[in-house]
């Protein structure tokens, strides 16, 4: 096809303003699929890092439930649900005298059973120092990030003061690292029978966590949960609306951010096409004159531009796996340890590559697709003119 050849002999003849062209493209998409790809991966572990030690739909009385083994077997029997954790949640100061002196924070406290948190939540999988005592009502699990900061050790004893000004002594028997921040600087987790002795709440919880083996379907499971049992609940999505919304806002704003960057390589696809154009200008008439007609020069010029986005969109798409590949695999550990990560976690799906691809394949052919146009409307007699 003769459009082929010679909108590669203009390609080759003009190969600065070529490889400048392919180099932009390359540039604007590789930073387009390395941007979404991270910015999924953070947005994913921090769901995980939220729901690994929450629930997925919490399940409420108008007041404290007392009855709340029978509900736990009724819950428990609805398909899709992992297991349930009764819990009686209040705030509460944490004191502690060490060798770096005195300590005091206020705290979450967490009143569960031990047993069934090891069930549904596999709280044992994230304690990352000493153990999980389901006999010992003494003993609380606090998280890694506050352990450090009170410079205890294991065994260690701790006062909890209650919101009533009630004091108990419990021991450190293990550390746990949900891997969400706050979770890990401000959570105590103690049994569920001491935490109702601190709140003069008896035999009764405040709320049962509900997890699933899939967080995803917490909608339907809650409205099952609702219809069998009456009670109130809230999904997970609900409890973290906001900072869903948040990170949605985020990052559709870094899209239309990293997408100009592909903007201004195509309008330097544009602007290397107009002025192969210009400085064509006679061989265009010759061609016109020698019988070419105005569809076959419009396609020598879109061939061009189509060729130059191409292959910067194939070169940027490898380049950009190559760096989510090595990111993925290998610790960068002046960014994990800002973001408290072990590894940059990286996400990134079939329907995203294409897209971004398809977009830039869009973008490409508008920015070919007038100056060849502007080619195609030359007239011989107007190319020839000044020949």
């Amino acid at each position: 096809m003769i459009e082929f050849f010679i909108a590669k002999k203009h390609i080759i003849e003009r190969k600065k303003q070529s490889i400048i062209s392919i180099l932009g493209m390359t540039i604007g998409i590789a930073v387009l699929i390395v941007s979404i790809g991270i910015a999924n991966g953070l947005d994913k572990n921090m769901i995980e890092s939220i729901l690994s030690i929450t629930s997925h739909v919490v399940v409420q009385d108008n007041g404290d439930m007392e009855n709340y083994r029978d509900i736990q077997k009724k819950i428990e029997s609805i398909e899709g649900v992992k297991g349930v954790v009764p819990k009686t949640s209040t705030q509460g100061i944490l004191k502690y005298n060490g060798v770096l002196g005195s300590y005091v924070s206020g705290v979450k406290i967490e009143g569960l059973d031990l047993a069934d948190a090891k069930r549904a939540m596999e709280l044992d999988k994230k304690i990352v120092q000493g153990t999980m005592d389901f006999d010992n009502p003494t003993q609380l699990l606090m998280g890694k990030e506050l352990y450090e900061q009170l410079g205890a050790n294991l065994g260690d004893e701790v006062s909890i003061v209650s919101a009533d000004n009630r004091e108990v002594r419990f021991k450190i028997g293990g550390v746990f690292q949900s891997g969400y921040y706050e979770y890990d600087t401000s959570l105590v987790m103690l049994p569920l029978r001491a935490v109702q002795v601190l709140t003069y709440s008896g035999n009764t919880v405040s709320k049962m966590d509900v997890m699933l083996y899939d967080a995803y379907k917490s909608d339907e499971v809650a409205s099952e949960i609702n219809s069998t049992t009456g009670l109130n609940t809230k999904t997970w999505g609900q409890l973290n609306r906001n900072l869903l919304s948040a990170l949605s806002l985020e990052k559709t704003v870094m899209i239309i951010v990293f997408s100009l960057i592909v903007v201004i390589a195509g309008f330097v696809v544009w602007v290397t096409l107009n002025m192969l154009v210009r400085e064509k200008t006679r061989d265009i008439g010759v061609m016109r004159a020698m019988g070419f007609s105005s569809e076959k020069i419009m396609k020598i010029f879109l061939i061009e531009g189509m060729v130059l986005g191409v292959m910067g969109i194939i070169i940027g798409t490898a380049v950009a796996l190559g760096i989510l590949w090595y990111v993925k695999n290998y610790s960068i550990a002046q960014l994990t340890s800002i973001y408290y990560l072990t590894k940059i976690p990286v996400e990134l799906s079939l329907k995203e590559i294409f897209t971004i691809i398809g977009a830039n394949l869009v973008v490409i052919f508008i920015s070919s697709i007038f100056p060849a146009y502007r080619a195609a409307k030359l007239q011989p007699v107007e190319a020839l003119r000044y020949e």
